[in-house]
């Protein structure tokens, strides 16, 4: 097997085809665990202190560690850039760090699931999971840089560029709701306690993510670079992923567009899963989560499936403006029907599927519950923002690989790894808003005692302090209680405006993030499909002419070498 063999043309071989966007379904899952789940693991999983005073002080310090990391990740996204553009491998450009980012992210992530400190109150756990979240980062920063930087460099052909960017994010998709759907059910079905349950899925997500990765670095094939492009990238800086935005204004307006559709894409799913337990208890309320989950990967894997076949018949910019409509009545309207703004329940409402006294719910009339009553209301407008968030997300990734190609034909200046650190980079600064996000809405509609009673339950069952007696019940500060009656009695407490206010909040951040991500796209970025189809034809003109002088410099130097001898 020949690592080192590359492949000229826009033709991409099938192994690479095959192996390099379908990768990304376990990039995808093991990254949604630690961005969307890693929090939720320490607050509800009894890891931190079972005193409500302190389990307060370790949030905040969480919290702001993690706002801190995005200086780190600052730093982190243009090393990273600048790493994989000036430094390459003999056996390639890009898979050796996604293999070495791989393998690094693949421990970390274990190390954040599984290592626990117990008998410190919480502080080693804190101070640990600290320093693991910094080496993840490092490590996944690595991979994924070098990951989505290999994807506008394997074709320069719109219809194999689109074909594969699909499948890419229907691997993203089909991941990031696998993961999705485990954690909503795991942690309070496997029977074993929350700590334990992310514990395996953790593992079982690293070994899968690291397998996934070596398929790209072993079967997969880069293209040949461009002679030029090569004696470029060897004279990168680190400073040029800002010079590179500055200077290239459509790249800045997709990189503040992709930021704040990342932001406004994650929310639902990050805080949303606290907002289900609140209205239909810790186990009914998960299986809810998971049911939305599910409309999450029918909406966007059948929407991206036909992206290839709309991209043909519409303009980016045309797709950009039907999807952000939907994109925001859809929102509208799970509003309405998603939140008791009319009563003690919202409209799409089922009652509770019955819990025993450990609080897992008797699922045998669960459809029952999914899809009786009216709660089957909620699943319409979330299809429709769903599918349409999958289309806006697949015209931006076009859009960035055509400001690469922008960037060269003006510029002369490919870079395409530190181009994409933005991407990274984009994703970090949402997930560290979302942090923020989800403490300021726990806060401002007084909910947080909420979610310190489900981590302290779970607390219980994992023993890290006082385990359930014969009768399956539990005393804490001389009150007795079932797991599950804790919860419920601490649910109770909950007013519907309370959850109303949640709503409020939510929708309102989704909506005008949205809306500031098409502004910044719909006005700023100018290069249409007539000038993408002139940009790369005048490239590929060029990098035929390299090649030719490439090839008669060489000559001359051998009849040189002759003569001499």
């Amino acid at each position: 097997m020949n690592l080192a063999r590359n492949y000229e043309g826009n033709k991409v071989p099938k192994f690479t085809r095959l192996f390099y966007p379908w990768s990304t379904l376990f990039r995808d899952m093991c990254y949604t665990l630690v961005g969307t789940f890693l929090l939720q693991y320490t607050y509800t999983s009894g890891v931190l202190s079972s005193n409500l005073a302190t389990y307060q002080t370790q949030m905040h310090i969480i919290t702001i560690a993690m706002m801190v990391c995005l200086i780190w990740d600052g730093l982190n996204d243009p090393i990273m850039g600048f790493l994989v553009e000036k430094f390459h491998f003999k056996l390639g450009k890009f898979r050796p760090w996604i293999l070495i980012g791989a393998i690094g992210n693949a421990l970390a992530v274990i190390l954040l699931f599984t290592v626990r400190f117990e008998g410190t109150d919480g502080w080693g756990y804190v101070a640990a999971m600290i320093v693991f979240y910094v080496l993840w980062d490092t490590f996944f920063t690595m991979n994924d840089i070098g990951y989505w930087s290999m994807l506008p460099s394997l074709t320069n052909d719109p219809k194999e560029r689109a074909k594969l960017t699909t499948n890419v994010s229907i691997a993203a998709s089909i991941g990031t709701v696998l993961m999705n759907v485990i954690c909503f059910i795991g942690p309070s079905s496997f029977g074993i306690g929350a700590a334990d349950a992310y514990k395996i899925i953790a593992i079982g997500a690293a070994i899968l993510f690291l397998l996934s990765q070596a398929a790209v670095f072993f079967f997969c094939q880069e293209r040949k670079r461009d002679v030029v492009q090569e004696d470029v990238s060897s004279k990168s800086h680190f400073l040029d992923l800002f010079k590179v935005v500055w200077r290239n204004k459509q790249l800045l307006y997709v990189v503040v567009g992709l930021a704040l559709y990342y932001f406004a894409s994650f929310i639902l799913t990050g805080i949303g899963q606290n907002y289900f337990y609140m209205v239909f208890g810790y186990a009914s309320g998960g299986y809810v989560a998971v049911a939305v989950s599910a409309f999450y990967i029918l909406g966007t894997v059948l929407a991206q499936v036909f992206y290839p076949m709309l991209a043909k018949h519409f303009k980016k910019q045309t797709l950009l403006t039907a999807t952000f409509g939907i994109i925001t009545l859809g929102y509208i309207a799970f509003f309405f029907l998603a939140f008791p703004l009319f009563g003690d329940h919202p409209l799409a409402y089922s009652t509770p599927l019955p819990s025993d006294a450990s609080g897992a719910a008797d699922g045998t009339n669960l459809l029952s519950f999914l899809f009786g009553g009216a709660l089957w209301l909620a699943y319409i407008p979330a299809i429709f923002f769903f599918a349409a968030s999958g289309l806006y997300y697949l015209v931006i990734l076009v859009m960035f690989q055509d400001a690469i190609d922008y960037n060269e034909w003006k510029y002369g200046e490919r870079k395409e790894s530190i181009c994409f650190a933005w991407r990274p980079l984009d994703v970090k600064l949402a997930s560290g808003l979302n942090i923020g996000l989800r403490n300021l809405v726990f806060l401002a509609t007084g909910t947080m005692s909420f979610i310190n009673v489900i981590s302290n339950m779970e607390g219980l069952k994992n023993g890290s302090a006082f385990g359930a007696d014969a009768k399956g019940e539990y005393t804490v500060d001389g009150v007795t209680n079932t797991f599950n009656g804790f919860l419920e009695q601490a649910r109770n407490e909950i007013a519907p405006k309370q959850l109303v206010l949640f709503g409020v909040i939510v929708i309102v951040v989704i909506v005008l993030a949205y809306t500031a991500s098409y502004l910044s796209l719909h006005f700023g970025f100018k290069v249409d499909e007539k000038m993408e189809e002139k940009i790369v034809k005048e490239l590929e003109e060029r990098h035929a002419l390299h090649e030719k002088e490439v090839k008669i410099e060489t000559v001359e130097e051998i009849e040189k070498s002759e003569m001499i001898s």
